[in-house]
């Protein structure tokens, strides 16, 4: 294996885990196509991800924005990726988004012109602090991706399409409002639990050159969620936009 592109990739993931960044985004930037075995590539870039439209939900105000900033989690944030090509047309990924930290492997298969390949991913939801609102929240999650994309001689161009579903569980508290005098005391706090699952489509571009490439996509799906905050159920269910974009190297 070649261990300087490996410290290379790690390198760069390490510092990107103290950056600031909030967005619920994880776009895989990445064609259909897998690496050779032992070839790296290493991605820093930009993730975002917006409601279209209002969430529908039936639920108390506070209790509602709680759970969509904890299981939704719209903005931006950074997306820094490092991803590795095994034998027998494998490959294994490592990304970091802001809000979580995910790690993949797929396989791809070739029919010819175009390529399918199929993928497993799990994440881990990094520990969020949200000050306004006060609350605290962790998990992990799942997601199965299907690519198919084309590419042209000399990996000039690459495009794909795909569908990726998935699912995440909630662990976290809240902090319940105090008066003056209970301000100096530890705040109150209720428990906040809850799951949230999506399923959508994508579409992707990698144009470079050599060892250069810039990446696009965009990502669409629909979201649901439902748990608790203290002792109110909340649910909802919205459609959003996920667009991304990345300088990639491959060595």
């Amino acid at each position: 294996m070649r261990g300087g592109p490996l410290r290379a990739a790690v390198g760069l993931l390490a510092p990107a885990l103290g950056a600031l960044g909030c967005g619920g985004a994880a776009p895989l930037l990445h064609p259909a196509q897998v690496l050779p075995p032992d070839e790296v590539t290493i991605g820093a870039g930009f993730s975002s991800q917006f409601r279209v439209g209002p969430a529908i939900s039936e639920a108390d105000p506070v209790a509602e924005r709680v759970l969509d900033e904890a299981a939704f989690s719209p903005g931006l944030a950074p997306w820094v990726a490092a991803r590795m090509g095994l034998d027998s047309d494998f490959e294994v990924g490592l990304t970091y988004t802001g809000r979580t930290a995910r790690l993949d492997l797929r396989h791809a298969f070739d029919l010819g012109a175009p390529t399918l390949s199929i993928g497993l991913g799990a994440s881990g939801l990094l520990p969020k602090r949200h000050d306004d609102l006060g609350f605290r929240v962790s998990g992990a999650g799942g997601d199965l991706p299907i690519l198919l994309g084309l590419r042209s001689s000399g990996d000039v161009f690459a495009g794909w399409i795909g569908a990726r579903g998935g699912f995440e569980i909630l662990d976290g508290s809240h902090d319940l409002p105090s008066g003056p005098d209970t301000a100096v005391l530890a705040p109150v706090t209720e428990d906040v639990k809850g799951w949230r699952t999506f399923a959508g489509g994508l579409v992707g571009l990698r144009v470079g050159f050599r060892h250069i490439f810039g990446a696009i996509e965009l990502d669409g799906a629909m979201h649901w969620a439902k748990g608790t905050v203290g002792p109110t159920e909340v649910s909802f269910h919205q459609f959003a936009l996920s667009p991304a974009g990345a300088l990639i190297g491959q060595f």
